[in-house]
């Protein structure tokens, strides 16, 4: 088995609205995915529409997105994807959270799992692949992360 980089994917997000503190099914935040796009040699696409992640948010110092997001490629085919992960609360990424700085790749642990869903024949492989990135901050709502294929 290998690692394939595939596309680098950016994000940017806006919130989070007030969260839900309380509730019987655990704290979440809730994120608007107002920007994204995917940029690599087998494809390029944007956001289409807004897309959301239901943040749940636990006291050992971790968030786990659960990210669904809308995307059009530059050849006008849809599709969609889900992701979920860990985005470690180290001290570094709070800091450069709070000043709008980007972070390093180590300074974090921000791990993906991303599916990807599409009836388009040119992009099939997406939906017969696994994938896994690892990001850092660009800024506050502002993400990066380095997207892989497993092989």
């Amino acid at each position: 088995m290998r690692l394939e980089s595939e596309f680098i994917y950016r994000v940017k997000t806006t919130g989070p609205l007030p969260d839900t503190k309380g509730s019987p099914r655990g704290e979440r935040q809730y994120w608007i995915v107002s920007e994204a796009e995917l940029e690599g040699s087998r494809i390029r696409a944007k956001l289409s529409a807004p897309g959301s992640d239901w943040m749940n948010v636990s006291n050992d110092g971790f968030w786990r997105p659960d990210v669904h997001m809308p995307f059009v490629t530059d050849d006008g085919e849809t599709i969609l994807l889900h992701y979920t992960g860990l985005v470690e609360q180290t001290a570094a990424f709070k800091k450069a959270a709070e000043a709008d700085r980007p972070t390093a790749w180590d300074d974090q642990y921000m791990r993906l799992m991303m599916n990807f869903d599409t009836g388009a024949a040119r992009y099939r492989w997406l939906n017969t692949s696994l994938f896994v990135a690892r990001g850092r901050l660009l800024g506050t709502g502002n993400i990066e992360y380095e997207c892989y294929r497993l092989t």
